[in-house]
């Protein structure tokens, strides 16, 4: 916390007062870097993106031509923000009078759903640091996607198939470590070999570092393992687990998701992304009777009720199933 000294002057005699501020912000390009500070570089690129576009909404301008400071967000009220949550959801807005309509693209629930919350957030934010009096976007309620994980689906054969007809090593490897620690593609792709040791038991252990900057330790299988060691051969602690072939830097997550699309077009006719994976180790998991709260830890869900959509969306039961017709 800031201390700024003013002076205070009487008739009689002068008066140091300390006044508390908790930040010193100029505009919202300074408010946006306190709000990210601290965030992973991931993280506060696709914020700032979201409060970019917010911007150009508001002064009418091309996301990639807006400036943060093009908007005193002293001046936001709740019809700017609910106006935004209506761009955003709509897709192709009337343009607003004086204001060039800015097209989106199809925008998916999801992803209004997190440019809304980034809004809320920073300026829940800027209330807190009390650069702004009021938050105008309080009484905006967040959308509720619809839960699509049963449309992501894959079976065991399908993941066992992709699994058994990839031939190279380094790719088989990849979607092992995917399927059996649920890791997110960015935590594979970040992957060095001092996050993988052993255990107990001949078993392993992956360190996973990822979304919302936290670690959770994941114990894999003796003969995954054992494969990892052997792919190791001389490579150092701090060298990549999966380098590419150009220079020995780490594959990016964007590479990840090329070569795992490209193995389930050509094994299973089907055009995934490695989160596929992700969700298949949790319903899989869960069928298999795992109990819930241990594929929380592995996934590192921050609520049970996130592990709970997978075992909702292949459901083994329903009441339908009673009834004549």
């Amino acid at each position: 916390m800031l201390t700024e000294i003013v002076s205070k002057t009487s008739t009689t005699t002068s008066v140091d007062v300390p006044v508390q501020r908790m930040a010193d912000v100029s505009g919202t390009a300074q408010l946006v870097a306190l709000w990210l500070h601290g965030k992973s570089p991931k993280s506060q690129k696709s914020y700032e993106r979201d409060i970019r576009e917010f911007v150009a909404f508001l002064s009418g301008q091309p996301t990639a031509q807006a400036r943060l400071n093009d908007v005193d967000l002293r001046t936001v009220t709740l019809n700017d923000v609910q106006a935004f949550q209506d761009y955003l959801e709509v897709r192709s807005p009337e343009p607003r009078p004086g204001v060039k309509a800015l097209p989106t693209g199809n925008l998916s629930p999801a992803a209004v759903k997190r440019k809304l919350a980034s809004v809320k957030s920073l300026l829940r934010f800027g209330c807190e640091v009390g650069y702004l009096k009021y938050n105008a976007a309080v009484p905006v309620k967040l959308p509720k996607p619809k839960n699509t994980v049963a449309e992501r689906y894959l079976t065991e054969l399908e993941v066992m198939t992709m699994i058994a007809l990839t031939t190279n090593e380094r790719e088989r490897l990849v979607l092992r470590l995917l399927y059996l620690t649920g890791a997110r593609v960015g935590e594979i792709a970040n992957l060095r070999w001092c996050d993988i040791q052993p255990n107990r038991d001949g078993r392993g252990q992956v360190t996973l570092f990822g979304k919302g900057d936290k670690t959770r330790f994941v114990v894999i299988k003796p003969d995954l393992y054992a494969s990892l060691v052997k792919y190791r051969g001389n490579a150092g602690d701090n060298d990549a687990v999966f380098p590419s072939r150009k220079g020995g830097t780490p594959l990016s997550a964007r590479q990840i998701n090329q070569l795992v699309k490209d193995i389930a077009i050509a094994s299973i006719k089907k055009d995934i992304s490695p989160h596929w994976l992700r969700h298949a180790h949790a319903t899989h998991a869960l069928d298999r009777g795992t109990a819930p709260q241990l594929v929380q830890a592995t996934l590192g869900h921050e609520s049970l009720s996130t592990t709970g959509k997978y075992a909702h969306a292949r459901p083994h039961q329903s009441s339908g199933l009673d009834l004549p017709g």
